[in-house]
């Protein structure tokens, strides 16, 4: 990948899933198996186009995600076959307002709803819907129950839950390309991997994919999307004001800012939240969402963005983690990154925390800068504008914040009206 392609649409999709299966790996694991299945249900009809059989495909993998949030830790079989509608609803909204999907939103609503009940509902992605409530029925009974389970039992619901004609699709495509087999010996995975290349997200697309990406840091803590958000803003409104930061840089620096907090997914949630010091252990537990970071970046973005997200906790004199890099190994936009990510934790309250002031934060900032850790360039480029650059910082991450917390107060209403 070189530099003109910072990210590519297959490696967003990859990141993506990668980034739920830190919060739960058998919804995922799930997902790609179910996208898989319906890959091949279409591919087995006839009539798609290749990308459509890619983004399709896409969006069945993540037809449970509304459950990352709302189900974490639960009984799959549970929430997904006796009680689905809470996901589906929490999965159609967060879909709709976070991501480009959204008139084929409503695929993820109805994707658990009986094709009786679909007889007079029209929506874009209806059929793939179907298809998907179809097979990932298929695939958590015959996950669960292993040879004892075939698709003779779904024909004991045929033409209340599944139509006879997605049926057939079913048992078509199983035998056509040997699903069963391919599931038992992991080979689907790499053809899954080989169809995310017919993805073609638009530029906008893909922008909006990765701020989706900030909001799936919430679903561990809604405090990391304000965070990452605030980050980004300051580590955009600091080079903004620095001498000859081109469009590219520029780029650059807000995917690498906005995907550097991703491996923080790993991190447990009372040690996130904890109110008072971590100890030793729990620090070692937090400073592994870099290498973590990594594995889900590696080879998906261009080595510039890889560097700045990863360099975040470095430090100038060699002091900073995990690689312990110096100033001779850093780019421009690492050292802005790292003075972002502090100003980021000294200005946001947390439950362990109370926000800093100005004149602290700017103490701080200048002791680090004196004591080699930080660039000169950066630290008095912010601290310069600091009431400009933190307003327009925090205005942003307000309104990340405030929209998400819109959608759990829409996903309570339209929660509490479809299932009276």
């Amino acid at each position: 990948m070189n530099n003109k392609d910072n990210i590519s649409s297959k490696d967003i999709c990859r990141i993506i899933l990668e980034a739920l299966r830190l919060i739960d790996k058998r919804l995922i694991d799930h997902g790609e198996r179910v996208a898989y299945l319906i890959w091949r249900m279409m591919e087995y009809k006839g009539g798609y186009e290749e990308y459509e059989l890619a983004e399709y495909a896409f969006i069945a993998a993540l037809h449970d995600i509304g459950a990352f949030k709302v189900e974490r830790g639960k009984d799959v079989l549970d929430f997904d076959v006796a009680h689905p509608m809470k996901h589906s609803i929490y999965g159609y909204l967060f879909m709709k307002y976070t991501s480009p999907i959204e008139e084929r939103s409503k695929m993820l609503m109805y994707s658990h709803i009986d094709a009786s009940q679909l007889k007079d509902v029209d929506f874009e992605g209806k059929e793939v819907s179907e298809f998907i409530h179809l097979a990932g029925r298929y695939d958590l009974f015959h996950n669960s129950l292993g040879d004892r389970f075939g698709i003779q039992t779904l024909r004991a619901y045929e033409g209340k839950k599944f139509t006879s004609k997605n049926i057939e699709l079913l048992e078509g495509a199983l035998v056509k390309f040997e699903i069963e087999q391919k599931f038992r010996d992991g080979s689907y995975k790499e053809e899954l991997n080989n169809l995310w290349k017919g993805l073609l997200f638009s530029e906008k697309e893909k922008q909006i994919y990765i701020r989706m990406l900030i909001y799936i840091s919430g679903f561990n803590d809604e405090y990391n999307v304000i965070n990452t958000m605030t980050c980004t803003m300051v580590a955009s409104e600091i080079a903004g004001r620095m001498e000859n930061f081109g469009e590219g840089e520029m780029k650059e620096l807000f995917l690498g800012s906005a995907l550097h907090d991703v491996g923080m997914l790993v991190v447990p949630e009372d040690i996130i939240s904890a109110p008072r010091r971590l100890t030793d252990e729990e620090m070692a537990k937090v400073r592994e969402h870099v290498s973590t970071l990594e594995q889900i970046l590696k080879d998906r973005v261009s080595e510039n963005i890889l560097k700045i997200a990863l360099g975040h906790h470095e430090r100038l004199d060699g002091s900073g983690y995990p690689y312990g890099w110096k100033v001779d190994q850093m780019t421009r936009t690492q050292k802005v990154l790292q003075v972002a990510d502090t100003i980021t934790a000294l200005t946001c309250e947390r439950a362990y925390h109370p926000a800093k002031n100005k004149e602290a934060v700017i103490r701080i900032l200048q002791d680090e800068m004196d004591h080699n850790k930080f660039d000169r360039e950066v630290v008095m480029t912010f601290v310069n504008d600091y009431d400009n650059i933190m307003s327009v910082a925090k205005n942003k991450a307000e309104e990340m914040l405030s929209m998400f917390k819109e959608l759990k107060v829409r996903y309570e209403k339209v929660k509490s009206t479809l299932m009276q």
